[in-house]
């Protein structure tokens, strides 16, 4: 099980699932299509650098992929602007380290989309098509990277690993990998994927800032949802509850949200919740943390929320995010509920004060329990409380039973920052 875990994580988070070769067999003419349906091919066309690690002061070349979609598309343009580590402008990579490409790519009617892809160049004449994965190896002290986390079939884990990353300087995630640290020999392939789980947290911040220097800050439209009684008293200040959707829902469209699951379908139904609720919708990518406190600033500012009251919660790849975002921001919330998802472990020393109540499927083979089972360790080595509750029969779908759990609303919204937790009725006992 636990390869399993590793190969869905570490492809899922770094794209390297995505290293097919492009088709050579493209229509010499576009085929009509409307903007709806432009749209959605748009966002299935990649661009992609070969290599991703390189070894002179060139980029490498990059290109758009696959062809059959560009020729649905018809005409396209494609400027790149290349960024050092200090978010200065470059034209070349003068010295050995990490760098960012922002690619534009514009259709014949104007459409634009943007791709950000990290790359990294390594020392004159050092390679860059190999990274030596195996089970003696050890990160760098300065990577703050020390994961206390139960070694388990590492030799498995270690070939997991060097499939997933190891054998394609094309993927992005090989580059971020490089770009953020140096491996070195001693490390074990636990403390490797802890290390990798870092790197996108850093990567993440990175692409933050440039994004809000360059004026292409991203942003999540979101569906709020209020109490009853919101408008009754113009002094009074909310709980927010952020709700994470999971892979399955990823969209532009908000409104369609709420017809899924998770928190906006129980309110749709009819569940009556004591808090602001806020639904952000992610696009084709991952959950990004810096994004998410940055919308909760703007919420926030929008409406009378309680500072002191703010919980997340969020399921699959929104357990993932929520996760992130408490480690990341682990003074900012009240309480967090993740579901089905997982995190790292080596984060585990910042969340000993908050409040956990975190939900699994045994069955789950889509996100292995481990990862829920992992964090909790972790955090109880480190000497906090967390809560887990394990559902034996369930499969993926944990969610459902979690958020019909009306044990876990009162336990939300009795937390506050800062302050010890609060143990209410129904809450699972560690």
């Amino acid at each position: 099980m636990l390869i399993r875990v590793l190969v869905f994580a570490v492809l899922l988070l770094t794209g390297a699932w995505a290293d097919e070769a492009p088709s050579t067999n493209a229509p010499s003419s576009p085929v009509p299509v409307d903007a709806k349906s432009a749209k959605k091919y748009m966002n299935k066309l990649n661009y992609r650098f070969d290599p991703c690690v390189f070894n002179t002061k060139d980029f490498p070349p990059g290109a758009l992929e696959p062809d059959m979609v560009q020729s649905v598309l018809g005409p396209i343009q494609v400027a790149t602007t290349f960024y050092d580590e200090k978010f200065e402008e470059v034209k070349e990579a003068a010295a050995p380290g990490r760098y960012g490409a922002v690619v534009r790519i514009t259709l014949g009617d104007g459409t634009q989309e943007n791709r950000f892809i990290s790359l990294y160049r390594v020392p004159d004449g050092a390679p860059t098509r190999t990274l030596n994965v195996g089970p003696k190896m050890k990160i760098p002290v300065e990577t703050g990277t020390e994961p206390e986390v139960a070694q388990r079939q590492q030799e498995e884990i270690a070939i997991a690993l060097k499939g997933a990353l190891g054998g394609d300087s094309g993927s992005a995630g090989f580059g971020l990998l490089l770009s953020l640290v140096k491996v070195m020999p001693g490390a074990t392939p636990d403390q490797l994927f802890s290390m990798l789980m870092t790197c996108m947290a850093r990567d993440d911040v990175w692409w933050f800032e440039l994004r809000k220097r360059i004026g292409l800050s991203e942003t999540y439209a979101y569906l709020p949802q209020l109490p009853d009684g919101y408008d009754a008293d113009p002094a009074k200040r909310w709980p927010l509850i952020l709700f994470l959707h999971g892979s399955g829902d990823r969209g532009t469209d908000i409104a369609s949200i709420t017809f899924h699951n998770g928190l906006p379908r129980i309110i749709a139904d009819g569940r009556k919740l004591p808090a602001i609720v806020v639904s952000p919708r992610c696009p084709d990518e991952w959950w990004s943390a810096p994004v998410l406190s940055q919308l909760i600033d703007d919420v926030s500012a929008k409406y009378r929320v309680d500072p002191d009251r703010m919980i997340v919660t969020g399921l699959s790849m929104g357990g993932y995010g929520t996760w992130a975002l408490a480690e990341a921001y682990p003074d900012r919330f009240s309480a967090i509920a993740p579901i089905c998802g997982g995190g790292n472990p080596a984060g585990a020393a910042q969340l000993t004060t908050l409040p956990i109540w975190a939900f699994h499927g045994q069955l789950d083979t889509t996100v292995p329990v481990f990862l829920s089972q992992a964090m909790v360790a972790a955090i109880r080595q480190a000497g906090g409380d967390p809560h887990l509750t394990i559902y034996p029969d369930a499969k993926h779908d944990s969610w459902t039973q979690a958020y019909a759990t009306d044990a876990l609303y009162p336990w939300m919204l009795a937390q506050q920052r800062g302050k010890p937790e609060v143990k209410t009725p129904g809450l699972q006992e560690p």
